[in-house]
């Protein structure tokens, strides 16, 4: 198993108080020598890639990626799928990994599968993340609604 590690990131992190979810490109992390947990790598790559304040991660399961091709070709390998709550969404900064801001998006979690082209497993992971943010956190499950982007200034979460 390889030391590498994606989380559902943007498509499960629950943002607000509808219930609705950040999407920031594709998500997904590599971990980093630092990270001693899938939670670290999260909390890491949410702020560096998204600028987001993260608390009360909840592991929703996995994923077997067997080719292990969006890593390089590493292999077999198994990808952690996590939601958790945003406290805060800062300014958009520049990524280091691209060199280029990524835009911020509110979406519904089935918006998000579909955006990310999960198809039906992904429809449900989403739906799970959703689930997860009603039980452990009281938000309601979204409605559908138009997309959203977040201002490059951020924005307050109510």
């Amino acid at each position: 198993m390889s030391r590498h590690a994606a989380w559902i990131g943007a498509a499960a992190i629950i943002t607000d108080e509808v219930g609705r979810v950040l999407l920031v490109m594709l998500p997904g992390g590599t971990v980093e020598t630092t990270d001693a947990t899938p939670e670290d790598t999260l909390y890491r790559e949410a702020a560096e890639e998204a600028q987001l304040t993260l608390a009360d991660p909840v592991r929703l399961g996995w994923v077997l990626d067997e080719t292990g091709e969006v890593y390089g070709g590493v292999g077999p390998n198994a990808r952690v799928r996590l939601a958790a709550r945003v406290t805060a969404v800062g300014p958009a900064a520049v990524d280091r990994a691209t060199g280029h801001p990524f835009a911020r998006l509110l979406v519904t979690p089935a918006q998000a599968a579909a955006l990310l082209g999960w198809g039906p497993p992904g429809a449900r992971q989403a739906q799970l993340a959703a689930e997860t943010a009603r039980k452990w956190w009281g938000l309601p499950i979204a409605r559908t609604a138009a997309v959203e982007e977040i201002p490059s200034e951020g924005m307050r979460l109510s």
